[in-house]
């Protein structure tokens, strides 16, 4: 008798387990509906995130050009300490040395440095030695900012994001020729220049020594209607960059070279001026000789870009700055009550 109800119990328990699985093996799977709702989930996740990821990196970026300006701002301060002045925006022609070149060894590229021979002109198109072509080969991040190209597509060069302000572009008061001379300016830096820390009558901390441009794209023709941030007008050799012969109607030429060299100390590579407001919706302007221009600084930051102040900070300012604060704080010694940039 107990073996019939052992058996009868063994096969009730056989049956449950046969019945309880079928509907257990059903819940491991998805149907298609679910499988949809799904995938439809994490792609809202995903494009609710990708924002804040970017964004978070844009952060990154721009703190670390932030330091870079602030790098060299200190160095300013060192090569001041060890030669009592600010380096030269070039040394005449063929002399084209950038000031950047001369502040390696204070931004730890001394051994780069070593390599030049500054007795030279520093390009082969110059005239200059093998050594300082290859040496304008080499990229230091250092000069570039982290948001941008790292060289000017097709270039051999290391390029540079971080151009020396020679000044407003103004060159006298109510002149309606101003063309952003690089002899004349009344910025820190330009061609020749001598200026030190007793030449900045307007304070260090209210004078713009480096800014941000992009690096050009390469392409020397007329851009996309209206898209001027990697392009620039190029003159013809020695013609004065006044505002009514900058216009991109009657631009003679295009280059998409700006930025591509860190060794030469030209308008379009290493120097710039306040003329035109940060990110300007007009285009940068030179001529073919580069000792006039007309230019804005340029950033792929949102809203504004990065300068370095002469005492050795640097700050975010604003697209939307008044362009005669703009050009105020450019200037070395020109008397302007500038707060709150």
């Amino acid at each position: 008798m107990s073996v019939l109800r052992l058996a009868h119990s063994y096969d009730t328990h056989q049956h449950i387990l046969k019945y309880s699985s079928i509907p257990m093996h059903k819940r491991l799977a998805f149907t298609l509906v679910e499988l949809l709702v799904v995938i439809a989930i994490i792609g809202v996740l995903i494009a609710l995130l990708l924002p804040a990821v970017q964004q978070a990196r844009e952060a990154a970026r721009r703190m670390q050009c932030t330091n870079n300006l602030k790098q060299l701002g200190l160095a300013l301060h060192n090569y001041d300490a060890a030669l009592g002045k600010f380096p030269p925006g070039g040394l005449g022609y063929p002399m084209v040395w950038s000031p950047q070149s001369q502040l390696l060894p204070y931004v730890e590229q001394g051994n780069l440095q070593d390599l030049l021979d500054f007795s030279k002109p520093p390009m082969a198109a110059f005239g200059g030695p093998t050594q300082n072509e290859e040496a304008a080969k080499v990229t230091i991040e250092m000069l570039l900012c982290p948001s941008d190209k790292d060289k000017v597509p097709g270039s051999l060069y290391g390029g540079i994001s971080y151009p020396a302000s020679m000044g407003s572009g103004i060159n006298e008061r109510n002149n309606s020729a101003d063309d952003g001379s690089n002899a004349n300016a009344d910025g820190l830096i330009y061609s020749l220049s001598k200026n030190s820390f007793r030449d900045v009558i307007d304070g260090t901390s209210n004078t713009v020594v480096f800014s941000e441009h992009l690096l050009g794209d390469g392409t020397d023709s007329a851009p996309p209607t209206g898209d001027y941030r990697f392009r620039v007008i190029e003159l013809s050799t020695s013609t004065q960059t006044t505002d009514s012969a900058c216009t991109a109607a009657n631009a003679p030429k295009w280059s998409g070279q700006r930025g591509s060299k860190w060794i030469n100390g030209h308008l379009n590579d290493t120097l710039y001026n306040h003329w035109h407001g940060p990110n300007s919706i007009k285009p940068d302007c030179h001529n073919g000789y580069h000792n006039f221009a007309l230019t804005s600084a340029r950033s792929q930051h949102p809203g504004g870009v990065q300068v370095s102040l002469v005492d050795g900070s640097a700050r975010f300012v604003a697209e939307t700055i008044d362009l005669t604060i703009w050009r105020a704080i450019a200037t070395r010694a020109g008397g302007e009550v500038t707060s709150g940039f």
